[in-house]
């Protein structure tokens, strides 16, 4: 086995932090016909913490299915004339369809056609994302809505509390995003029908990145009371790129992967990279910054020597391009 050294850079530590991501009308409406693919899973176990300069490690979430979510013009669907303040929808190609209303001071949804609530127009739409949006940005709301069900009308009253609170890195197996900022939101909404009473509360974590309409990862928990009993409470998060871990989605016969050795490490480490030209590899500490650079090789299957020794104990994300384009990325502690 051939063990090759590449030449390279170490960047100053005093370089200056990555800006502050701010989420706004321009860079966070969709436009008519995009998609957007997720992965998708269950059950989550963190959300991480708040903060500044966050380095949020999402390493432990393993896909078990995926969905696609399609934005369109609220007046391609005959709906909107009974919602007329919408002027996006959005749906995963099933039944359930939110209308929203994008406007300069924010995200609003205004109603929605769902197998529960049948065609609903909020009387007070729901400010699901306050613009612009930067860290430390906060909000609350009311909503009040009435809808007809498959079983007589209903009532709808809640409040909705928005807090940008955190910006950092993100990674999650076969994605790395170095400025993503989380935008936490709940809802707690009480429904009031003939049949029954319900109380559901919403807290979900938003991790947006900037020119993207889509949140790049969401993590929501969701409980769910019946006539003032016990709460059932569900997880899920969703996520675009990246396999997510490789349990249940094999990794592709064409993907990138390496396995840094020993990790945590106290200096050198040992990348066993699995593609035939390697570009460059990158070194990125928690704020996103690129401290070490190294030159390409071309050689299939290489082990490289990555030295640490001159970077300071703390979280990195070594990322591996390829002359033909393709990236992966992992994590790596150093001691």
């Amino acid at each position: 086995m051939q063990k090759l050294t590449l030449s390279g850079l170490v960047l100053g530590l005093s370089l200056p932090a990555m800006a502050q991501p701010t989420i706004d009308l321009q860079n966070n409406k969709p436009v008519d016909g995009q998609q957007f693919p997720v992965r998708t899973l269950s059950a989550w176990t963190w959300e991480g913490p708040a903060g500044a300069d966050v380095d949020y490690a999402f390493y432990d979430l393993f896909s078990t299915g995926n969905q696609t979510y399609y934005t369109h013009a609220a007046s391609s669907t005959p709906t909107s004339a009974s919602i007329p303040s919408a002027n996006m929808i959005t749906t995963d190609g099933g039944n359930d369809t939110l209308f929203w209303n994008y406007a300069a001071d924010g995200l609003y949804q205004v109603g929605a056609r769902t197998s529960i609530e049948l065609t609903s127009n909020y009387t007070d739409p729901i400010l699901e994302l306050k613009y612009p949006c930067t860290y430390g940005t906060t909000w609350s709301d009311v909503t009040v809505a009435t809808y007809n069900t498959p079983l007589g009308q209903a009532s709808r009253t809640g409040t909705i509390t928005g807090h940008a609170d955190a910006y950092g890195a993100l990674g999650i197996s076969g994605l790395y995003e170095p400025n993503v900022l989380r935008v936490k939101v709940r809802r707690d909404l009480s429904d009031v029908a003939a049949v029954a009473t319900t109380r559901r509360i919403t807290n979900t974590y938003y991790f947006f990145r900037e020119a993207t309409p889509w949140p790049i990862l969401k993590l929501s928990v969701d409980s769910f009371s019946v006539n003032n009993g016990g709460y059932s409470v569900s997880r899920e998060a969703k996520w675009m790129g990246g396999p997510g871990g490789l349990g249940f989605d094999e990794a592709a016969a064409d993907q990138v992967t390496f396995s840094p050795y020993p990790n945590p490490t106290q200096g050198e480490v040992d990348l066993r990279v699995s593609a035939a030209e390697v570009r460059q590899i990158e070194v990125m500490d928690a704020t996103g910054r690129a401290v070490i650079v190294m030159g390409r090789a071309n050689s299939t299957g290489q082990d490289v020597a990555l030295d640490l020794s001159a970077l300071p104990a703390g979280v990195y994300h070594v990322r591996v391009h390829t002359k033909d384009g393709r990236t992966a990325t992992q994590r790596l502690v150093r001691q």
